[in-house]
């Protein structure tokens, strides 16, 4: 049993689980890495014990399957690390982002309360919720005609994954749970709450999803007041809280907690972050001219800069927005792993299926190997990406998926290699975004389950691109940069560090893959790219056609 040991936990809450990292200070090695799976997983049908049926476009989580991961983890890193409680000095988070929850004063989220339980809006809507598109509509529209803090910070778009958004559909459509919240916090921001008892909020977080800007704060109430009279004081009213940086300490562990995940009311708590911005601080991805793309069922892509550039089609741009002292610049697509998963549940073919079950791997294993196998263009197949709708350039949920190009002699692997294809060039498309715009990329870094697992996907992505891509051979990335955050959160004279780059620095392995562009197939992706890009132009800025059908499924008939 060790004596005297300093290891800090980094809890990385995402779509489908929560993973745990433990980082041994003293050593500067991981300890342990554990996954808890969401036994609700992501609600996007009926509420949990056969409530109502949810509408189109609602995803939604269940808090408590938060809580039982934060104490299961806990408990079993302890057993299996042979960590004591003692030795474990500081604690920190990040969350799918922006996951809008409603919080009472206490702390408990508002559908843990009975007569909430069957009140769609009193739960946490996860960041893919997008029913929240036509106010999110509403606010661009009044913001581009009556401000000019959405095009210097926001790059001139309002997304329906961001907080307001979400906070205006609740005022509309279920006003009671409004007025019930006696907060409404990201979950980012939630945990810290929940596992100290103070009230902070990220300005990582803020900067991104809340229309929050260092030095200059909120919109002003004027902009709330034009969406509804009822929002006009929603930030006094329900966004209190001390504002704090990423890899701030937050306060300790309250004793409740302390109990229930079997550690010390000594222990750290750290302010929490953004799960696809952290992932910087656990690859080692820290400084200004780092591209990140965190590639799972989404991507996001996390920029550092050291300078500040107003343009259209990024998602964000933050100060201090992924590590202190340099701006974060956030971009993103909604559906990557995501698409590929859709496709072999729906579209392999049985004798596929077979195949992949008779040589003991994954389908997606299978069919990135018949991918691989094609030669760039030679299916004749372009497709556009948009299956979770659009985040970046456009920031357009309305639009859907489209494949181009199929015929009688179409395989199966064709269509799985075009749509590996839409995804990489809808990010080659956010990057060339921000090299058109001023911002110098010296290094591109991807991390996240199809970085870790396909290299076919990433050789495509290098391919594509034209550029180098590194993949760090790191675990769990973004618990491992939660972990960071808490070792910066800790601080030197505790044992930790005094900045997120140091701990960075010192607590990430430098091991990496390097993938290199292939000349000849870049070349041939140039064409193919001309072609995703005209048909991005026309069906994302030219024709209102998905839109259309998306109003016909729902069962709304389109405007003439």
């Amino acid at each position: 049993m060790k004596n005297g040991g300093a290891y800090v936990f980094g809890f990385d809450f995402g779509t489908l689980s929560c993973r745990l990292a433990a980082l041994d200070l003293a050593g500067s090695r991981l300890a342990g890495s554990l996954a808890f799976e969401y036994p609700h997983g992501v609600i996007s049908e009926t509420l949990p014990d056969g409530g109502m049926v949810l509408p189109q476009d609602w995803y939604l989580q269940h808090p408590q399957d938060w809580i039982t991961a934060c104490i299961s983890l806990s408990g079993e890193m302890l057993r299996q690390a042979g960590i004591e409680k003692e030795e474990v000095k500081s604690i920190g988070v990040d969350f799918t982002s922006c996951t809008l929850v409603p919080v009472m004063s206490d702390g408990s989220v508002l559908c843990m309360h009975g007569q909430y339980k069957n009140r769609p809006h009193a739960w946490p809507k996860l960041w893919k919720h997008h029913a929240a598109q036509k106010y999110a509509e509403e606010m661009e529209i009044w913001a581009k005609q009556h401000t000019s803090w959405l095009k210097n910070y926001f790059g001139n778009n309002v997304s329906s994954e961001w907080a307001f958004p979400k906070m205006l559909q609740i005022i509309r459509e279920d006003y009671d749970c409004y007025k019930a919240a006696d907060l409404f916090m990201e979950a980012l921001d939630w945990l810290p709450f929940v596992l100290s008892g103070n009230i902070t909020r990220c300005t990582a977080g803020l900067g991104v999803n809340a229309f929050w800007v260092k030095g200059k704060g909120y919109p002003d109430k004027s902009f709330f007041r034009a969406m509804d009279p009822r929002f006009t004081n929603v930030v006094a009213e329900k966004m209190k809280g001390k504002e704090v940086l990423v890899g701030q300490a937050v306060g300790t562990l309250k004793p409740e907690m302390a109990s229930r995940m079997n550690l010390t009311t000594k222990t750290i708590i750290c302010s929490g972050h953004s799960d696809g911005a952290v992932a910087g601080c656990g690859a080692g991805a820290a400084e200004s001219g780092d591209m990140l793309l965190v590639m799972g069922t989404s991507t996001c892509h996390q920029m550092i800069y050291k300078d500040y550039h107003a343009f259209d089609g990024v998602c964000a741009i933050a100060a201090d927005g992924m590590v202190p002292g340099l701006f974060g610049y956030e971009s993103g697509q909604p559906a990557s792993g995501d698409i590929f998963q859709w496709y072999v549940t729906n579209c392999l073919p049985p004798e596929y299926a077979a195949e992949a079950a008779g040589r003991g791997i994954s389908p997606l294993k299978l069919m990135d190997e018949k991918a691989a196998a094609l030669k760039p263009g030679k299916s004749g197949l372009v497709a556009l990406d948009w299956f979770n709708g659009n985040r970046s350039v456009l920031a357009n949920y309305d639009l859907s998926g489209l494949i181009l190009g199929l015929s009688l002699t179409t395989k199966p692997e064709e269509l799985y290699r075009a749509l590996v294809e839409a995804n990489l060039f809808g990010s080659r498309r956010i990057i060339e975004n921000y090299k058109n715009n001023g911002i110098v990329i010296k290094r591109i870094f991807a991390v996240g389950s199809l970085a870790e697992k396909s290299t076919f996907v990433m050789q495509l992505l290098a391919d594509i691109l034209g550029d180098p891509i590194i993949v760090p051979k790191v675990d769990n990335v973004p618990a491992m940069g939660s972990a960071v955050c808490a070792a910066a959160a800790l601080g030197a004279a505790r044992g930790g560090f005094n900045t997120v780059r140091e701990a960075a620095a010192a607590l990430i392995p430098k091991e990496r893959i390097e993938y290199s562009p292939n000349g000849e197939r870049h070349r041939i992706y140039n064409k193919l790219y001309d072609c995703y890009a005209r048909l991005h132009d026309f069906f994302g800025l030219n024709s209102s056609l998905m839109k259309e059908l998306k109003l016909i499924k729902g069962g709304i008939k389109p405007p003439q």
